[in-house]
């Protein structure tokens, strides 16, 4: 069996004291690869040391929704910049969120589009986090006409918000909330949803799945998102380690 943990954020406090440790131990349980995501411009060296520190480890650049206050002149050119990197394989994670609206509503819309604009002109997939503002998320990307297929990180959206998002060339990331026991609905979503267009995550430290719950995430976990998704499926879990790791090198045009 392998997987490939399509989101964490490894650069984070809670790996500050056993970082290196918690990628071995993925590296070493059936994990194959492990996509960094960027919450802030800060994170992008910190992310570019862990890939060059490790083969099979690979980075997104951007701004969180969260964060989207912080976005300046300087931002454009320092994503972009950074974006030419070998191991950069996304722009993000980038999007909206209207439940926590850390930032005004009116900058995370503008900074939404500036960083799909930044994907259109370096043809590199979006990531994005998207929470309580799937209608507005869609139809901007919908006006900005997004050519490059990316990514619906932490999926918590309705069916019909991922067929609207499959229909733009999205794929859909299914998080360790898949294995949570009131995620009745989510788990009903992630039945429709074809295995071809489907990723798998764990969103470490985030978000950590049964049976490992209230535990910091690592993304050795993933596996137990892939197994919940098997069984709702109905397939085993070697399948669904096989496409869903097939689907991720498609979506950030990994070898």
């Amino acid at each position: 069996m392998s997987f490939i943990d399509s989101h964490a954020h490894l650069v984070l406090e809670p790996f500050q004291n056993d970082r290196d440790k918690v990628i071995n131990e993925a590296f070493s349980s059936e994990i194959t690869h492990i996509i960094q995501s960027c919450d802030n411009l800060d994170e992008i060296k910190q992310n570019l040391v862990l890939t060059e520190k490790y083969n099979n480890l690979y980075s997104s650049v951007g701004i969180h929704p969260h964060e989207a206050s912080l976005w300046d002149d300087v931002s454009k050119i320092t994503i972009l910049e950074h974006s030419k990197k070998e191991k950069v394989i996304a722009i993000g994670e980038t999007g909206l969120d209207f439940f926590y609206n850390y930032s005004p509503k009116e900058i995370q819309l503008k900074v939404f589009r500036e960083q799909i604009k930044i994907s259109k002109e370096c043809s590199l997939p979006l990531i994005i986090h998207c929470r309580d503002a799937f209608n507005e998320a869609l139809q901007i990307l919908k006006e900005e006409k997004t050519e490059i297929p990316g990514v619906f990180h932490c999926f918590t959206g309705s069916l019909d918000n991922a067929k609207e998002a499959l229909k733009l060339g999205f794929y859909i990331s299914w998080s360790g909330i898949l294995t949570f026991k009131n995620a009745k609905d989510l788990k009903e979503v992630a039945q429709e949803i074809p295995l071809e267009k489907t990723l798998i995550e764990t969103d470490s430290p985030f978000l950590t799945p049964i049976p490992f719950r209230g535990k910091r995430n690592e993304p050795k976990f993933v596996k137990y998102v892939a197994e919940e998704l098997a069984k709702i499926k109905n397939l085993n879990v070697e399948e669904v380690g096989q496409i869903t790791s097939e689907n991720t090198k498609k979506v950030f045009n990994i070898n």
